[in-house]
């Protein structure tokens, strides 16, 4: 299948488990639920283990290391968002991460570096923020600063991460596995889900199974295109997001998100040019 349409999928799939997520973070300590859903989002892929070959190397080992480190850094910075605000708003603030899958790929790919590259970054993922501060209330500026550019940066990385893995010999199932398996363990081990209630498990499954599609949809998409261009359609998620919310709720999106929503297609449109 065409990577543009397998990344435009994750897109959906993401856009849904994002709205789930919300409605989880709503009832229970954000933190608390990092764990579990990592966890649950695994099981979807785990079981496929046993039908494909998984390639070792010290490379591939070193890069799931770092995986691991990045997800969950990025977790902590995506809960963050979804704790002050809604989900169309965490996702925009998401969206700037072409320009640092574009960056990721020039600096951890073979390819050139481009300093325009990173002037458009700065300039769209701060412009961005700027525009959803009233979209989180509950933070300062720079704790919102601070977790919009680490929800940004670490899901471009991410992908760069996964197509680096690709290119290694690592398969779809090795790696989303394994990193969402081992970042599911240290979270429940450092923020035990004590409050969390199992008259949940239902929308738990649900939402990790939109997740886990997302995420696998995505490496599928990077692993027969390039990273800039799969996390570009993945940016529409939040569109889907806020035709959701505006649907839903009865009310059109505020001026500020959608003006968010300009400036992350003004970069993506500058980065795919450049």
């Amino acid at each position: 299948m065409d990577p543009t349409i397998l990344a435009l999928l994750a897109a959906i799939a993401t856009a849904a488990g994002s709205a789930l997520t919300r409605h989880l973070v709503l009832k229970f300590p954000p933190k608390q639920l990092i764990g579990p859903l990592f966890a649950c989002n695994s099981l979807f892929i785990f079981p496929l283990a046993t039908l494909t070959t998984w390639e070792w190397s010290p490379k591939i080992i070193f890069l799931t290391i770092v995986s691991v480190a990045t997800i969950c850094l990025t977790a902590l910075g995506v809960f963050e968002l979804f704790n002050h605000g809604s989900a169309s708003a965490t996702t925009t603030a998401q969206a700037t991460s072409p320009i640092a899958a574009s960056i990721g790929s020039a600096v951890l790919l073979p390819s050139t570096f481009d300093w325009f590259e990173m002037v458009i970054a700065i300039f769209v993922i701060t412009g961005v923020l700027v525009s959803l501060s009233d979209s989180f209330p509950k933070l300062n500026g720079f704790r919102m600063i601070a977790a919009g550019a680490t929800a940004s940066i670490g899901g471009g990385i991410i992908t760069v991460l996964s197509r680096q893995l690709l290119n290694e010999g690592a398969g779809l199932v090795q790696i989303y596995s394994i990193r969402t398996s081992i970042a599911g363990i240290l979270f429940i081990v450092f923020v035990p889900p004590k409050e969390l209630s199992i008259r949940e498990a239902p929308i738990i499954g649900i939402r990790s199974f939109f997740i886990a599609t997302g995420f696998s949809l995505s490496i599928l998409a990077v692993e027969r295109g390039n990273p800039t261009m799969v996390q570009t359609m993945m940016s529409t998620t939040p569109i889907f997001l806020l035709i959701w919310e505006s649907l839903r709720y009865g009310q059109l999106p505020s001026s500020r998100s959608l003006f968010a929503v300009f400036l992350v297609a003004t970069g993506i449109i500058l980065t795919i040019s450049t």
